[in-house]
C-alpha cells in the first residue's frame, strides 16, 4: 500500500512542468529521504506496538552499578535468543521483542550467576527488571522463579492487557473477543443504541461497542499488530480474527504514546498467535438450537421462530524448521439463523370484502371507484389477520454467516525476527 501511494507521488509529479527539477541530484536525494522515510515510519510505528522491551540494570550486594556483566534472553517458545552487556552504569535493554515469555541468564566474573525462569512481555509494554548479583563463584547459582509483577514506570499510558488464556478460556457469547476489552478499567458497552453494536438492520455483525470516556464507540481506533484495523463506514471493527488466533490485546484508555494516537476514544490493539517448537492445535464447534427454547410469551400463534447457531473450526501451529521458522493456521465458520417475531397491522375482514370502508374502526368511507388498478392490486396483497380483527404475527429469518481465516509465518535472522504474515481474512 505504501508503495503504491509512493509509486504515485512519483508519477503525479512526473507528470507535471516542474518535474525537470527532479534531475538535479539535489532535489532527488531529498525526494529520496521523503520517500523512505514514508516507508519505514509506518513499520517503525507498529513495530513500537507490536513489540515490547526488558530493560533494567545490574548491580552488586552494596547497590554499586556492575558494568561489563553478560545478560542472555532466551524466549521460551522459539528459542530465540538475544546477548547484551550491561554497559559503564549497568544498564541494559532488549527492544523489539515479540510477546510472550522469556528466560534471562546473567553472568558476571567473581559473582554468582543470576537466572529467572520466566519474565512475561506483552505487546507494547516495557517491562524493568532490576538485578542484584550475588558474591561467590560459577558453582552458586541466584534462581528466581519468576518476577512479580511490576508498575509501568517507563509509560504514561492507562491500560489493560488480556492475556491468551483470558480469551480463550472465559466465556464469550459468540466467542467475540470485545465483551472482553468492554471489561477494562474506564471502558464499557455502550448503549443499546449504539451504532456498532451489531442490532441495526443494515448491519448485524456482532457487536464491537467499546465507549471510553463518554466517548462515541465510533471514535476507536481497531489495530492488529499495531497496523489499522477500522471499517471505514461507521468506525466498526474492520477484519475479527478468531479467537484462537488472538495471543492477547491491550485496551488504552488515556494518555495514548505518539505512536497510537489520533482517537478520543480507545485504542485496541489485537496480537496474533504466532508457532512455537510444540505443535499444538484446537477445534471446537458450539451449537445453539431453538428446540430447547421456551416460546415468547406474546407469540401465542404462529411457529416458533427458529434460532440455528452452529460455530466450528480449529487451530494448527508448530515449528516448520525447529528453533528458526514457525507457523500458526486457523479457520471459524459462524452460521446464524434467527427468527424475528414481528406484529403488523392489517385490513380487517370487513375492510377487505368493502374496500375503502372503514367505519369498522370509526374511520371514512371511500368510494372504490377512485382507487387506481396498481393501488387496489397493491391493497389485495395484505395477508388476513391471524391475531384479533387485524394484527398479523410472523416470524422472518435474519441470517448471518461468515468464514475466517488466519495464517501466520515467522522466520528468525540470527538475533532478529522477520514475520511473514498472511493478514486475517473475513468472508
Amino acid at each position: 500500500m505504501i508503495t503504491n501511494n509512493a509509486a504515485r507521488i512519483g508519477s503525479r509529479y512526473a507528470g507535471e512542468p516542474s518535474a525537470r527539477a527532479f534531475r538535479s541530484p539535489k532535489i532527488l536525494l531529498i525526494f529520496s529521504l521523503v520517500v523512505a522515510l514514508m516507508l519505514l515510519r509506518p513499520a517503525v510505528a507498529s513495530a513500537q506496538v507490536s513489540t515490547g522491551d526488558i530493560l533494567g540494570n545490574v548491580s552488586d550486594p552494596s547497590g554499586a552499578v556492575l558494568a561489563g556483566a553478560k545478560i542472555l534472553l532466551t524466549n521460551l517458545d522459539t528459542r530465540e535468543s538475544h546477548a547484551v552487556d550491561s554497559d559503564k552504569a549497568g544498564e541494559y535493554e532488549f527492544t523489539l521483542l515479540q510477546p510472550g515469555d522469556y528466560m534471562l541468564q546473567v553472568t558476571a566474573t567473581g559473582f554468582q550467576p543470576y537466572h529467572i525462569d520466566a519474565i512475561s512481555l506483552s505487546a507494547g509494554a516495557r517491562r524493568r527488571v532490576l538485578i542484584q548479583m550475588g558474591v561467590g563463584n560459577v558453582s552458586q547459582t541466584v534462581e528466581v522463579s519468576s518476577t512479580p509483577p511490576a508498575l509501568e514506570t517507563d509509560t504514561t499510558a492507562i491500560s489493560t492487557v488480556v492475556s491468551q488464556s483470558a480469551v480463550q478460556d472465559l466465556p464469550l457469547n459468540g466467542r467475540n473477543y470485545v465483551q472482553l476489552a468492554q471489561l477494562a478499567a474506564g471502558a464499557n458497552e455502550g448503549t443499546p443504541a449504539a451504532i456498532t453494536n451489531g442490532n441495526r438492520p443494515d448491519d448485524r455483525r456482532q457487536s464491537s461497542s467499546i465507549v471510553v470516556s463518554a466517548q462515541s464507540d465510533t471514535l476507536n481506533n481497531e489495530m492488529i499488530e499495531g497496523v489499522d484495523n477500522n471499517e471505514g463506514t461507521i468506525g466498526s471493527v474492520g477484519v475479527r480474527p478468531s479467537i484462537d488466533a488472538i495471543a492477547e490485546f491491550r485496551v488504552q484508555t488515556s494518555l495514548f504514546p505518539a505512536e497510537v494516537g489520533k482517537t478520543p476514544g480507545a485504542v485496541v490493539n489485537l496480537i496474533t498467535r504466532g508457532g512455537s517448537n510444540a505443535l499444538h492445535g484446537s477445534a471446537f464447534e458450539f451449537l445453539r438450537n431453538d428446540a430447547v427454547d421456551g416460546r415468547n410469551f406474546f407469540a401465542t400463534v404462529g411457529r416458533r421462530p427458529e434460532f440455528r447457531q452452529n460455530q466450528f473450526g480449529g487451530s494448527l501451529g508448530g515449528p516448520i524448521l525447529r528453533d528458526k521458522a514457525f507457523f500458526f493456521a486457523d479457520y471459524e465458520g459462524l452460521r446464524i439463523i434467527q427468527g424475528t417475531t414481528t406484529v403488523n397491522s392489517v385490513p380487517t375482514a370487513f375492510e377487505v370484502a368493502h374496500p375503502g370502508n372503514f367505519s369498522d374502526v370509526g374511520g371514512p368511507t371511500i368510494s372504490s371507484s377512485t382507487f387506481s388498478t396498481p393501488g387496489f392490486n397493491y391493497f389485495k396483497l395484505y395477508p388476513a389477520p391471524n391475531s384479533g380483527t387485524n394484527s398479523f404475527i410472523y416470524s422472518p429469518n435474519n441470517t448471518y454467516f461468515s468464514n475466517t481465516v488466519d495464517a501466520r509465518v515467522d522466520y528468525h535472522f540470527n538475533t532478529t525476527t522477520c514475520c511473514l504474515r498472511v493478514t486475517p481474512i473475513t468472508v
